[in-house]
C-alpha cells in the first residue's frame, strides 16, 4: 500500500482531508488500486523560501511504496503532481513529486 507524505500549507482539517483524498484517488487510479489502496498524510508547512526571499507555497510529495513497473510509477507521479498543483492552486512547475522504494530492513 503506497503512502504519500505531503509537505504543503494547510487549508484546515476539512480542506486538507479533501485534498488528500483527491490525491489518494488519483494515485490509486493510476496504479490500478482501489481508492482505499493509497494513504496520504500531510506535514503542514508554515513557510517556504529560497536563499533570496520568501516564496509562495511549493507543495512536495514523496510516494513511499514498493517498486512497480516504471510506466505505472511515472503515471502515478504525474497524476499526483497534477492533483497537488490543482488542490494547492499553484503552477504545475511549483510542485515536486518522487517515488521512494527504500525501507530499512526490507528483504526482497
Amino acid at each position: 500500500m503506497p503512502v504519500i507524505q505531503v509537505c504543503a500549507v494547510s487549508g484546515g482539517p476539512e480542506r486538507d482531508a479533501a485534498r488528500l483524498a483527491a490525491l489518494c484517488r488519483a494515485t490509486a487510479g493510476e496504479l490500478g488500486l482501489p481508492d482505499s489502496g493509497v494513504i496520504a498524510v500531510l506535514t503542514p508547512v508554515t513557510a517556504t523560501a529560497s536563499g533570496e526571499s520568501a516564496l509562495p507555497s511549493w507543495p512536495l510529495a514523496v510516494v513511499h511504496g514498493s517498486p512497480r513497473p516504471a510506466a505505472a510509477m511515472d503515471a502515478a507521479l504525474r497524476q499526483a503532481g497534477r492533483v497537488l498543483a490543482e488542490e494547492w492552486d499553484v503552477p504545475a512547475g511549483d510542485v515536486w513529486v518522487e517515488w521512494s522504494a527504500g525501507r530499512i530492513g526490507h528483504q526482497p
